[in-house]
């Protein structure tokens, strides 16, 4: 029994809830032979003070062994605990140690526990071990060889380990022929050959051993064992008759089902080789083995009388005896150990009971208030099945509804025990009545399975607040100067609550006074009393305040609009606006927004340009309706720098005038340039001074401020005697001389700079205005050297290229006139003067030809071009009309060294070329 000091030791679960929790107890030991009325443990110190009741939860056969103090919590045992029958009932698994569970329910005013306590059965060496019969007759033939192995009844003990049988003896054995083998199944092997007419029967004292070494007790039967004659072969087994045969047999098995057929052979002839099967005599002792199974004698086929069942009986020893039908045959002993396969064949079973504030009906209608805890347990639930191993392990869950959200969830606490708890915050208001359903299944094959349905039921606490219809539409719109006593509005309100009684009342600030204003009658009707002006108070805000008899408060906000009527004139704050625009923005920049005053705020305020000044800003200005000012070009500053017109507003009755202006601001937008222009000619006269000459050079910037203020700054002067200042003073000496040099030029713009470059700008310093004049005469015809040699260039390579072409063109020709002449029949002699073979070629096309006459020149050739139109005249004609045009002193003949060339060019390209 746990003590005080092994209070920290219990494994305690607990709930969301503090009252209530699920205690772990550790293991108690219980010996099978404690009297009844011997106390196992007492609940109670385990717990905290208080007034205890406890109950047995558990509702299996196990209660039936044990006593429950209701008060105390004090187990003592009611029946004899055998843990042998305990076994057999299934009630407890002996595989390893005889366990029981109890779980008992612990209630008191305050809390719910459930108490696990787990019970160990210890086993006692309170059984006697025992052989089936006193004396046990064996006969063995004077023939059976060395070795061989004859079966020994074994001993019967229920009890466990250590103290059932763990040995056996033959006492004394003074027979050296046999020899004990002590193994599971012990047996005696023959170690001499034996001899009948020596000794026909052998006396042994057969004791089998129980217990632990200094406590063992013993058991012992006779064994006569008689030498028949010969009948020298006995019956064997197919199977292993040194190891037991297992079968495993499904305990739905059905009646009449064969197990197995036990087959013997005997290769003896007639009546000693017709072997018999029964059981031993010792199995024949086990009433429940004669029941259930049958022997076929003839086959050796083993068939099932009755059902079995596996929470009754799980194992089943039988030893076969074969034994053929001669003289002195000598039975074989085969064991076959059956066992039984547990099948799902047992329905799972639950068991509900509900904490102290849950009211559970019927086992299935469950009682809660609506505002209970989220993670509250509301049921626990145990489950049970009769099956064992994977057929009785049981297993729950939740089915929820696929269209809606379960409102609760289910926490395993042990193997066997569930919880319920909720899973969302309930309200009664929403849904007072809530469903669901527990699958309880175990994990065999076939699966079973069984459904609990369970309705949750919603008690209603006063936890709602008033509700108003249309509780986000209570503002009004109302013209002003209303009747007086006007109904505006019926308030009505509910509440969700159960017969829960309602009052309206206003509700204002306390800096207002409305009460002789507004006024809510016994019908909920809010009425206005007096008439209201727009220009004094355009809106009204109050609260409605509605409460319950538990004190729950709900406002509603008022708000009341006068509707103001049109009896304002439109106005402009101010008759003049400027704006100011950057030049070279983009078309459509926004300039500004104009706006006018009207104290009507429902009118529609138009704005639009005076049509005197429509013309002037048509594409310039762009006005919106609503009073957006934008451009339609961009702005150039140098061109436009100011623009003013008129906007006039109208709200349909009343209309008002202002004036705009907009300035175009500068940007440094424009390169500085020179106005004095190179070359600059200044006349200086000796007589005035000596001092030296200041000339001011003159620039232009059509920006503003810095952007047009120009410095001048000196580059590459040809006399370092030249000064120049930034506001372009050039001061030099008073010398007749001409000077070159570069003058850059850049504006002080502050965003940024722009420059001007003059390079070789000259200036000359002379006496008299003649002296400009001529050098001006020479500049303007001179041309530039590098301007010179370019242009010559171009002439050149053109007239090269015109060359090459024209040599081409030749060449092509002749060599088309020269395959011409092969085919030709010439009649006249070929002579080398001119004068017939130009006449000949001037016949063929005369109105066509076009003559061209090269002359030649040291560096350019000019072409002359001669037509011959004239088709009357003869060959004579045309040949005195072309010698007079041929210098008399040049020869007329075609030589390499003639200095003239007379090339004809004829459409046809079969004219002859000379």
């Amino acid at each position: 029994m746990p003590d005080e000091s092994d209070r920290d030791m219990y494994v305690i679960k607990s709930s969301s809830s503090s009252q209530s929790r699920y205690i772990r107890l550790p293991p108690v030991n219980c010996s099978e032979l404690s009297p009844i009325g011997t106390s196992i443990t007492q609940l109670i110190n385990v717990l905290p003070s208080s007034n205890w009741e406890f109950t047995f939860l558990t509702r299996t056969s196990v209660i039936s062994y044990f006593l429950l103090d209701d008060l105390k919590g004090t187990i003592t045992v009611k029946r004899r605990l055998d843990r042998e029958d305990l076994c057999r009932l299934g009630i407890c698994s002996c595989s390893n140690e005889c366990l029981l569970k109890l779980e008992i329910n612990a209630l008191s005013d305050t809390y719910t526990h459930i108490i696990y306590v787990p019970i160990i059965i210890i086993d006692e060496n309170d059984n006697f071990c025992f052989f089936s019969n006193d004396i046990y007759y064996l006969n063995i033939s004077e023939n059976v060889p060395i070795n061989t192995r004859l079966v020994l009844p074994i001993a019967h003990d229920p009890d466990q380990t250590p103290n059932n049988v763990q040995s056996y003896l033959i006492v004394p054995n003074n027979y050296s022929e046999f020899r004990l083998d002590n193994q599971f199944s012990p047996s005696m092997i023959i170690m001499k050959e034996l001899d009948r007419e020596s000794c026909d029967k052998y006396y042994f004292n057969f004791c089998a051993y129980e217990g632990i070494e200094n406590q063992k007790r013993s058991c012992c039967t006779t064994v006569v064992l008689t030498i028949t004659d010969i009948n020298d072969n006995s019956p064997k087994f197919q199977q292993d008759q040194h190891s037991p045969l297992i079968i495993k047999v499904s305990e739905l098995s059905p009646i009449d089902t064969e197990l197995i057929q036990m087959k013997a052979f005997d290769p003896d002839e007639g009546l000693n080789g017709q072997i018999r099967y029964t059981f031993s005599k010792w199995t024949q002792n086990d009433a429940t083995i004669i029941k259930i199974f049958n022997l076929n004698p003839l086959n050796g086929s083993i068939t099932l009388l009755k059902q079995l069942d596996y929470e009754e009986r799980n194992n089943y020893e039988l030893q076969i005896q074969a034994k053929d039908s001669g003289s002195n045959a000598i039975p074989t002993y085969a064991t076959l150990i059956i066992q039984v396969i547990d099948e799902n064949d047992c329905t799972p079973e639950i068991f509900t009971f509900s904490p102290a504030d849950v009211q559970l009906i019927n086992n299935s209608i469950i009682y809660i208030l609506e505002n209970i805890s989220l993670g509250t347990p509301i049921l626990y639930v145990t489950v049970s099945d009769c099956d064992s191993n994977e057929n009785g392990r049981v297993a729950m869950k939740l089915i929820s509804s696929f269209d809606t959200t379960s409102p609760v969830q289910l926490e395993q606490v042990t193997d066997n025990t569930y919880v319920i708890k909720t899973k969302i915050l309930l309200d009664r208001e929403q849904n007072s009545f809530h469903s669901f359903t527990l699958l309880t299944y175990d994990h065999g094959h076939p699966q079973r399975s069984i459904e609990s349905q369970f309705e949750l039921q919603l008690i209603d606490v006063n936890d709602c607040s008033p509700i108003f219809e249309n509780s986000t539409n209570y503002s009004f719109y109302i013209d002003e100067n209303n009747e007086e006593n006007l109904i505006l509005h019926t308030v009505e309100i509910y509440d969700p609550d159960e017969d829960d009684h309602l009052t309206l009342k206003l509700k204002f600030n306390n800096k207002q006074d409305y009460n002789n204003i507004f006024q809510l009658n016994e019908k909920n009707q809010l009425i206005i009393l007096k008439r209201l002006d727009y220009e004094k108070q355009s809106s009204y805000e109050f609260s409605i305040l509605a409460e319950d008899a538990m004190g729950h408060k709900t406002f509603v906000p008022i708000v009341i609009h006068l509707n103001d009527l049109n009896d304002n004139p439109v106005q402009f704050s101010k008759k003049f606006t400027q704006f100011q625009l950057e030049e070279n923005q983009n078309n459509h920049t926004f300039l500004g927004h104009i706006q006018a005053e009207d104290e009507d705020e429902n009118d529609e305020i138009i704005y639009k340009i005076h049509s005197e000044d429509l013309n002037q800003t048509k594409n310039f200005i762009e006005l919106k309706s609503n009073g957006d000012l934008y451009t339609k070009i961009s702005f150039n500053r140098e061109k436009i720098n100011k623009l003013k017109f008129r906007i006039i507003a109208n709200d349909s009755l009343h209309t008002d005038l202002i004036s705009i202006e907009i300035l175009v601001l500068d940007q440094n937008d424009n390169k500085p340039t020179m106005i004095s222009r190179s070359p600059y000619c200044y006349i200086y006269n000796k007589t005035n001074s000596n001092e030296n000459i200041r000339i001011d050079l003159e620039s232009y910037d059509p920006d503003e401020d810095d952007n047009g203020n120009v410095s001048f700054s000196l580059v590459n002067p040809s006399s370092m005697e030249i000064t120049l200042l930034s506001n372009g003073t050039l001061i030099v000496p008073p010398l007749f001389q001409e000077y070159q040099f570069d003058i850059y030029l850049h504006d002080q713009g502050k965003s940024k700079v722009l420059s001007s470059i003059y390079k070789k700008f000259i200036l000359l310093i002379v006496s008299d205005e003649s002296e400009c004049q001529n050098y001006s005469i020479i500049s303007s015809i001179q041309l530039d050297q590098r301007t010179f040699i370019y242009f010559i260039s171009i002439i050149l390579i053109s007239l090269l290229c015109s060359t090459i072409v024209i040599l081409l063109i030749c060449c092509f020709y002749y060599f088309l006139q020269r395959r011409s002449r092969r085919r030709r029949s010439l009649n006249n002699k070929t002579t080398t003067n001119l004068t017939p073979s130009f006449s000949s070629s001037l016949n063929e096309d005369a109105e066509n030809d076009t003559l061209l006459l090269s002359s030649p020149s040291p560096q350019f050739t000019a072409m002359t071009t001669v037509s011959i139109s004239t088709t009357t005249t003869n060959d004579s004609t045309r040949l005195t009309t072309f010698a007079d045009r041929i210098p008399t002193n040049k020869s007329s003949s075609l030589s390499s060294s003639s200095s003239t060339t007379y090339v004809k060019m004829s459409h046809s390209f079969e004219d002859e070329i000379l």
